[in-house]
């Protein structure tokens, strides 16, 4: 894997986040980012043709364009919805199996420091394994609504449970409740990190509750993408980055720049599908600053899905620049500064929602 000398930082003004940095290295100070929020200008979806982005044609031969990879799949999954899956993140829970198979992951921080993933699935229908899977929050049950998607957890905190219970849309896929019919445990870890499911499973859960598989009239696609690899415009030398939650989280995505993905580390080494022996690798990665805020207690973790937005990180193909986001529709949406829709390169995603009061916390190699 070869890798760059060259390091850039990004600044903050917060004393703490210096704490953070720990686990992702030395660093050198670059610029400041601004949080200004440039006027929207939607583009419609990019087609097969590289002559042709502008027309919203998305499907040929069999195949149709998925609205969460850019990838051509089969024309099966035109209109069904996405399986979205609550997945351990701590130590005990490694490896993990299954993820290598979502076309999104999200990275989000849950009480005690820890995080936790929602991975997006738009083709579910050939998982082995999955898991292990642990219970709701707010933040993860507000996505799986946003995709229309199903929602697969095992349990649920206070204000996961009155969201979900009071409000019919989301197709809570509740380990409490379906119990064998959709879950099972697994005898190679200890509980509660040994529950676990499958294609077989998800379809039996999903009929057992009788939610429908088509996309509802309301549904909004929250990507766009590029017909082909495409390197950015004025991108910033991206070889490596580490975004520190705390110092005992401090996650590291590294370029390959011989397959031109970036492969995931932490708790000190590769993170690991356990179904395919292989570490997990994303065509793209981005890092979306929110505000996090808590409960009057101070322990659970919201975020706030603000139409203004803030600012985001987009990588790919060794690169990065800065984009900006903001609610349209009800799902977040990227743009470039000039305000036209960011799109993604074709292929697997990670994001990282990350608190954007220590920027600092995040560093580029």
């Amino acid at each position: 894997m070869k890798k760059t000398k060259r390091k850039s930082t990004l600044l903050v003004g917060v004393m703490a986040a210096s704490l953070l940095l720990s686990g992702c290295g030395k660093k050198k100070e670059t610029e400041d980012v601004t949080t200004t929020q440039p006027s929207i200008d939607i583009k419609p979806i990019a087609t097969m043709e590289d002559s042709a982005e502008d027309i919203t044609v998305v499907s040929r031969d069999g195949y149709i364009l998925s609205d969460l990879t850019g990838e051509w799949i089969d024309e099966k999954y035109a209109n069904q919805r996405p399986f979205c899956i609550m997945i351990n993140n701590i130590s005990e829970a490694m490896p993990q199996s299954g993820l290598s198979q979502a076309a999104i992951t999200y990275e989000i921080l849950v009480e005690g420091g820890i995080t936790r993933f929602l991975c997006v699935f738009d083709q579910y229908d050939n998982i082995e394994k999955l898991g292990p899977i642990r219970s709701a929050r707010v933040p993860f049950v507000q996505l799986a609504k946003m995709y229309d998607g199903f929602f697969a957890h095992y349990g649920w905190s206070p204000t996961a449970q009155e969201m979900i219970e009071g409000d019919s849309s989301i197709n809570s896929l509740n380990g409490i409740y379906l119990g064998d019919i959709m879950y099972y445990r697994s005898s190679d870890k200890p509980a509660p990190h040994n529950v676990f499911t499958n294609s077989e499973l998800i379809a039996a859960g999903i009929d057992y509750k009788g939610y429908d598989y088509n996309h509802n009239d309301s549904y909004e696609k929250m990507f766009s993408f590029n017909i082909k690899d495409k390197p950015l415009e004025n991108g910033e030398p991206g070889l490596k980055v580490c975004t520190a939650f705390s110092d005992s989280r401090t996650p590291t995505f590294e370029y390959n720049t011989e397959d031109g993905r970036y492969y995931r580390y932490q708790y000190g080494g590769p993170q690991i599908d356990a179904v395919t022996g292989e570490q997990l690798s994303y065509k793209n990665v981005l890092i979306m600053m929110v505000e996090y805020t808590t409960d009057e207690e101070g322990y659970y973790h919201f975020v706030s899905w603000r139409d203004s937005g803030l600012y985001a990180f987009y990588f790919t193909d060794g690169e990065y620049i800065k984009v900006n986001w903001s609610m349209v529709n009800g799902v977040p949406k990227f743009f470039y500064e000039d305000g036209s829709e960011l799109k993604l390169n074709p292929g697997n995603t990670f994001i990282t929602v990350f608190d954007y009061t220590i920027p600092a916390a995040i560093v580029i190699e």
